[in-house]
């Protein structure tokens, strides 16, 4: 592995970086730098060995094998700037990488750091419209893309680096940082934007009094938008242009559907629909993974303890469930849980399990 690691922006990503480490009781310090409040806290739930506040650069900065950038955009450039400030405190190479949502400033400032620096651009696509340490999770990079950029004297992770991804269950994926800037625009920025304008923009007669009523559509496309301004103001700034030239043909192609509507152009609505299926079907299956997930769908009575008894005898059989949901509760009735697995085998398997104790389940 590596001796220690240093998080400068003790948040969600590193708070989750720093509880997986320390849940696997693996030999490597911790070093949190962040503001008083949060060490504060992270004190309170021992989630690091040493703790530094952000102007404390003469000891936070020596002495680490891997430095990890974890703030808002702006904060991770202008960390980049206190470290080339601060050259002369090193004594050897120190790995430095971010996980910031934008990569060409970033990469740009990153890649022109003095040695003994050795600047690694990293974004991994892992996360939550959650924020703090309270809701950090061990568990959320596994399975997930963490893309990044290398410098042009590089060919290839360094083992620090590599190591530590590997430790964390994420699939590391090269990518250069204009490609990354201008793929997020459209996965990712544009996205959260459409969401934001659609809970922003909808009706006061019916925010006002029906929201209530909405279902599972509006819920998906909408949670999102209670994503913290904070952290995407950065973001907006540093990929402004790509993400205006994806919004202006998302908003193209709306008009479009809306004038198709309007004159009762069911053939080109129908196109519409092909193509958005199209691009739907090759997602690949499960919430934040880089590999396929198979999945079931169990229908349960509203009882107390009907999940546990669809959860226990899975357990009992040693079959892993990459991931849960609850989609729909009916009070007094009953509802559906959605139980994700790495391998058809397991799904095939987890379905004969659950008939065998008389609990239907079908694949998704």
């Amino acid at each position: 592995m590596f001796n220690s690691i240093t998080l400068v922006g003790f948040g969600l990503l590193a708070g989750s970086i720093a509880t997986a480490i320390r849940q696997a009781k693996l030999p490597v310090l911790i070093r949190a730098v962040s503001s008083k409040e949060t060490l504060q806290r992270a004190k309170e739930l021992s989630m690091a060995d040493y703790f530094f506040e952000y102007e404390d650069v003469q000891n936070w900065l020596p002495n680490s094998d891997l430095i990890l950038l974890c703030g808002p955009i702006k904060h991770i450039l202008s960390t980049i700037g206190i470290l080339k400030n601060n050259v002369e405190l090193l004594c050897g190479d120190v790995i430095v990488s971010d996980i910031g949502s934008t990569k060409e400033q970033i990469c740009s400032a990153g890649f022109a750091l003095p040695k003994p620096f050795v600047f690694i651009g990293g974004h991994p696509m892992a996360g939550s419209e959650k924020r703090g340490i309270e809701h950090s999770d061990p568990s959320i990079f596994e399975n997930a893309y963490w893309l990044y950029c290398l410098p042009e004297n590089l060919t290839e992770l360094p083992d620090p680096m590599s190591k530590l991804l590997n430790f964390l269950g994420s699939r590391p994926v090269q990518i250069a940082p204009d490609t990354h800037d201008f793929a997020m625009a459209w996965l990712s920025h544009a996205p959260q934007l459409l969401s934001t304008s659609i809970a922003a923009g909808i009706s006061p007669e019916v925010a006002s009094n029906k929201l209530h009523l909405a279902g599972r559509g509006f819920r998906d496309m909408t949670r999102i938008a209670g994503s913290s301004w904070r952290v995407w103001k950065d973001i907006l700034e540093t990929n402004k242009k790509n993400i205006a030239d994806a919004l202006g043909i998302y908003a193209q192609n709306a008009l479009e559907i809306r004038n198709e509507l309007e004159f009762g152009q069911q053939a080109k609505l129908e196109s519409y629909f092909l193509r958005g299926n199209q691009t739907r079907c090759n997602l690949e299956t499960g919430k934040n993974y880089a590999y396929p997930l198979f999945e079931i769908v169990i229908n349960i009575p509203d009882e107390s303890g009907s999940i546990l008894n669809s959860l226990y005898p899975l357990a009992e059989q040693g079959i892993n469930i990459r991931d849960i949901e609850l989609m729909k509760v009916r009070e007094g009735i009953g509802g559906t849980l959605l139980l994700a697995f790495k391998s058809e085998k397991d799904a095939s398997k987890a379905i004969k399990i659950l008939e065998n104790r008389g609990i239907n389940a079908v694949s998704r």
